[in-house]
């Protein structure tokens, strides 16, 4: 082996072992420090990208309600739909990670970031209330206590993303990138059932 592939080789075998360090122990997808990683280097490079912030709405009281076992089971469904989602778009520069928890994220196209929420939204809504009991399912919400301990009644879980396109706007370090996303997310889990918001300001 020449050695200019030897390290290449190298090179990729070490970047995959950081990233299997770094995956989630739960989906296997990259996790955090992968994911700010990818983004630094799509900032730096200048490239023209979608990042969309995905977060299940209602995942809190289904866990309560439900257990860990169950709970788990949802954010490997939803990591599937993801995935398959993105992958589906048969285009080049995609990337999905799992923050943690609830909260996922994806890299694409920004002109692939409306079809990839549709679909995402569309398989979701469509796998969710399998995943309740019959009669949660037939009420359309379930008894669960909120974050203070009060007894309440929470919706069917749904999905939230928030999107940035950093083609239109001018983000330059991941900082602002996160603290967009985060705005746009706020809005985007206030509004009723599962949606995405797509900011697009300069």
């Amino acid at each position: 082996v020449v050695p200019y592939e030897l390290s290449a080789r190298l090179e990729l075998c070490l970047a995959r072992a950081r990233r299997d360090i770094d995956a989630n122990p739960l989906t296997g997808l990259p996790g955090n420090l992968t994911i700010m990683r990818e983004a630094e280097r799509r900032i730096g490079n200048r490239e023209a990208f979608a990042i969309a912030y995905l977060d299940v709405d209602n995942f809190k009281s289904f866990n309560d309600k439900y257990g860990f076992a169950r709970g788990d089971e949802v954010l490997r469904m939803a990591a599937r739909i993801i995935v398959n989602s993105v992958r589906s778009l048969e285009c080049e520069g995609t990337y999905v990670g799992h923050i943690g928890g609830d909260d996922f994220v994806f890299m694409l196209p920004t002109a692939q970031a409306a079809k990839a929420c549709r679909r995402i939204i569309e398989d979701f809504d469509a796998i969710v209330p399998n995943f309740y009991d019959q009669e949660d399912r037939r009420k359309g919400y379930i008894e669960s206590k909120d974050r203070r301990g009060n007894p309440q009644t929470f919706p069917l879980m749904t999905v939230s993303i928030a999107v940035v396109d950093t083609h239109t706007t001018d983000v330059v370090h991941l900082a602002d990138l996160v603290a967009r996303a985060a705005e746009v997310k706020h809005y985007a889990k206030q509004q009723s059932g599962s949606n995405y918001i797509i900011d697009r300001r300069k």
